[in-house]
């Protein structure tokens, strides 16, 4: 067996990696990791960090028993001291004594960890594990019956500001947690967080884990959007709307389901609004047999915990909450790891555990986007309504501190509605203008957010919200008394009328989410330092919104790194990472505890030819800009460029442009000039389109392999750039034509250049450049795949010959690049690069 168990005879470059993996863990630090896809890197991580996690598991035990033999032979040395100074003597044992007891506590709790592994083996159900009683319960007392029931939706009676009886949320049931559990210490065990974007690439890391001899227990995270197998909630299909409709049910559940009839028909009727009112997967017998399975490694996939969630009638969501803090290793989209309130949610504790964030080009924008918010009008004019019906229906109930934050609440929306009603030019506010605009300075947000959260307000609002709309959906089905002309009327209307009625079988209102909710966000974005970000106003001619821009990710993601015992962010395409390293400094992590390893690739260099297209095949320099994007002769010269070099390049082509505006346009030029015509009848072709396209990859796929090939027009940083596999006669060639710089005109894109500017030298340029860059680099890496694949880069742009931009490519490509070539040139080369390896394959 090898140092790291790799299923296959690993490279140097495999060696090499794990190797950094491994240090970066055993020190504690934050590593910066690439890998070209291609590599092998999800296999490298995995088992590097697996034998990591054996090896500390096994240090952990072993460091235990001697610690504990040591402060035993301490005790046993102090019974036989002698010494004068008796009480000198007593303090030491005292002291060897709390050590010991806090050894055999430690040992106990691994020992209990390993008892409830065996039991999910075995499955056995932990009884211990409590729920609130369910409503349907048979053993309900009679005298309970005509008990008026709790108002689940009143405003909560004990709320403690300023950090007054901190007790209150442990002993009252209202501030009970999401789950409705009874707390207890959950057992835990020493764990690998490993996130990235989406949940298939979570899916195919179980896959890789398949192939090593590696058997953790694995649990993937997901919303109950994925999880849910209850067919009334999923129906609902947006998030949002799945989570309340959860909320809703498992509410009523615990509630006491309405007064029972003493009848046997109305007995009937209750059971029957039971079973359509609660939901039947909440059940914490099942529930824990899904846990047994994902701890005894029966269930490693979301796709098998929700088969066994609908088999078993328990819920997957609750089951995958339960199971995170015995598994091993704990696969997570970058939302639940790195959103603070969502790690709350899910129990996720970060301390002496790793951290693994792959594809981490994405993380600083991903922590921007999730620390975002924004509210319209539509959502304020509701969000309005409904704390105003809130205080009316309950002002006999609100203590002084209730009503002092409702009104808070009331004020705020009011005012942010008033404001986006006003006829203020202003576009972009810092934190300071935004609160003098809207004349809040003297409101404390913090006190407010945190009573928001505290006093599970949302919830409360989200009941009151479906308690409202039933209402009104009663009332306007209730039929008015009708005097005897009237019915004398309605009669001669009767026979039109049920015409009418079958064709007025409307469908159910599509249902809204509650706005509080949409509120609450924004009151959380507003509790972020003044200086971190910026509100922006959007109107359009239906409606307008505040818009929240976390400009400052430094912070957020400090709480991550700062937490964990280390942080290994990995991706194919890292560079240029100066931006995210600068940012790691921003947070208050020394450039000490940075380390940063480039792999190079598995190929050889006759695998890879990339090449910079700095002249058209008229001989005139070529650089695509805002100026010459429209200008004819410099769209010409390029496109016969390209009919050039299309027969020389085999099997499938992808060319990548810097937008779709100019996609369209460019290829419109080309019919004009009657290229286009010439290079289908070379090859077939095949556009990404702005809409979702369900058959156009597969019909690229078939013609790429035929002998005639295809050539696939695609836009950097679109569907096509990332996450898509290229590899083999799918794409022989990559043509990038342009550098795809973002829109400078963006309001957002201003806003983050300006802030960075003002926190580094030339910031703004940095990440104006680190955005063309990253998504350069992805496009490249959507060639070559595997150690036996071979591809051309053909890089259209003077400016790519250039250093300055040569080096913010991802080393394997950067080093290779070759330059200053004439375009007969690159056709010679280009024909040689093909014939050699056509020749060897």
């Amino acid at each position: 067996m090898d140092e790291f168990s790799f299923p296959f005879p690993p490279y140097d470059i495999q060696l090499c990696l794990m190797r950094e993996i491994r240090d970066c863990i055993e020190h504690r630090k934050v590593g910066i990791f690439e890998s070209p896809t291609g590599t092998g890197k999800s296999l490298s991580v995995l088992c590097s960090t697996m034998t990591w996690l054996e090896e500390e598991e096994q240090r952990i035990d072993r460091d235990l028993e001697q610690k504990l033999r040591a402060t035993r032979r301490k005790i046993e040395d102090c019974d036989k001291e002698t010494e004068e100074d008796w009480v000198e003597v007593e303090k030491k044992k005292m002291v060897a004594r709390k050590e010991e007891d806090e050894f055999i506590e430690q040992i106990e709790e691994r020992k209990r960890l390993k008892d409830r592994i065996e039991q999910a083996k075995n499955g056995v159900v932990g009884v211990s594990r409590k729920r609130k009683t369910p409503a349907t319960k048979d053993f309900k007392l009679e005298d309970d019956e005509d008990e008026e029931p709790k108002d689940e939706l009143a405003p909560s009676e004990e709320y403690h500001s300023d950090g007054e009886a901190r007790s209150t949320r442990a002993t009252t049931s209202e501030f009970s947690d999401d789950d409705e559990e009874e707390k207890e210490k959950p057992l835990k065990c020493l764990k690998i967080f490993y996130a990235s974007r989406t949940h298939s690439q979570l899916e195919q890391l179980v896959e890789e884990l398949a192939k090593t001899r590696f058997r953790p227990r694995v649990v993937t995270c997901a919303s109950r959007g994925t999880l849910c197998v209850n067919e009334d909630v999923k129906k609902l299909k947006l998030n949002h709307l799945i989570n309340e409709k959860c909320m809703e049910l498992r509410k009523k559940e615990s509630g006491d389901g309405g007064k029972k009839l003493k009848t046997e028909e109305g007995a009937a009727k209750t059971k029957k609004k039971t079973c359509k009112t609660t939901c039947e997967f909440y059940n914490c017998t099942q529930i824990e047999d899904v846990v047994n399975g994902v701890l005894a490694n029966k269930l490693t996939t979301t796709l098998q915990v929700t088969k066994q969630g609908k088999i078993q009638q328990g819920c997957p969501y609750f089951a995958t909450r339960k199971a995170v803090p015995q598994c091993q290793l704990v696969l997570l989209p970058y939302q639940v790891l790195l959103h603070d309130g969502t790690r709350q949610a899910w129990g996720i504790d970060l301390k002496d555990n790793v951290v693994i964030l792959d594809e981490a080009h994405n993380v600083l924008s991903t922590i921007s986007s999730l620390y975002s918010a924004e509210i319209s009008t539509k959502s304020l004019i509701l969000a309005l309504r409904l704390i105003r019906e809130y205080i009316e229906t309950y002002k006999l109930r609100l203590k002084a501190k209730n009503l002092l934050y409702m009104k808070q609440l009331e004020s705020l929306s009011n005012k942010m509605l008033l404001f986006l009603n006003g006829q203020s030019k202003e576009e972009v506010m810092t934190m300071a203008q935004f609160a003098r605009h809207l004349n809040i300075l003297e409101m404390n947000l913090f006190k407010l957010a945190t009573y928001v959260e505290k006093t599970d307000l949302c919830k409360k609002f989200h009941g009151f919200y479906l308690r409202m709309q039933r209402n009104e959906v009663k009332k306007e089905n209730e039929k008015p008394k009708l005097t005897g002309i009237q019915k004398l009327m309605a009669k001669k209307e009767e026979v039109n009328e049920k015409e009418d009625e079958k064709a007025e079988e409307r469908p159910p209102p599509r249902p809204v989410p509650s706005p509080l909710f949409s509120l609450k966000s924004f009151i959380d974005a507003l509790t972020n330092k003044c200086e971190d970000g910026r509100f922006v106003v959007e109107r359009s001619p239906t409606e307008a919104k505040f818009r929240f821009m976390l400009l400052n990710p430094a912070d957020r993601l400090a709480e991550v790194v700062n937490s964990c015992r280390a942080t290994v962010l990995v991706g194919g395409t890292m560079e240029p990472a100066q931006l995210l390293v600068e940012t790691l400094s921003r947070g208050s992590i020394g450039s000490d505890s940075i380390r940063r390893f480039s792999c190079a690739h598995v190929i050889d260099d006759s695998q890879l030819l990339a090449v910079t297209v700095e002249k058209t095949i008229n001989g005139k320099p070529f650089q695509l800009t805002y100026q010459t994007r429209n200008d004819d002769s410099v769209l010409k010269s390029l496109a016969l460029s390209i009919q050039t070099l299309i027969p020389h390049l085999p099997n499938g082509v992808v060319i990548f442009l810097p937008s779709y505006d100019f996609l369209y346009n460019f290829q419109k030029k080309m019919k004009e000039f009657g290229v286009m015509e010439r290079i289908e009848q070379k090859k077939s072709v095949f556009t990404e389109s702005r809409l979702p396209t369900s058959d156009v990859w597969e019909r690229f796929s078939r013609a790429a392999r035929s002998p005639k090939g295809a050539i696939f027009f695609a836009v950097v940083g679109g569907k096509m750039s990332e996450g898509i596999n290229f590899c083999d006669e799918l794409g022989r060639a990559v043509i990038v034509i342009g550098l795809p710089y973002p829109n400078k005109t963006s309001v957002e894109l201003k806003e983050r250049m300006r802030f960075l500017d003002a926190q580094m030298p030339n910031g703004g340029s940095l990440l104006y450049e680190s955005l063309c860059m990253h998504a350069v680099n992805q496009a490249i890496g959507r060639a070559i795949r595997h150690r036996k694949d071979y591809a051309a880069v053909y890089l259209f742009d003077e400016r790519y010959a250039k250093e300055s931009t040569r080096s913010k490519f991802s080393a394997w490509i950067g080093d290779r690049t070759q330059t200053n070539l004439q375009f007969g040139e690159i056709i010679r080369k280009t024909r040689a690069f093909f014939d050699g390896n056509k020749a060897t394959n």
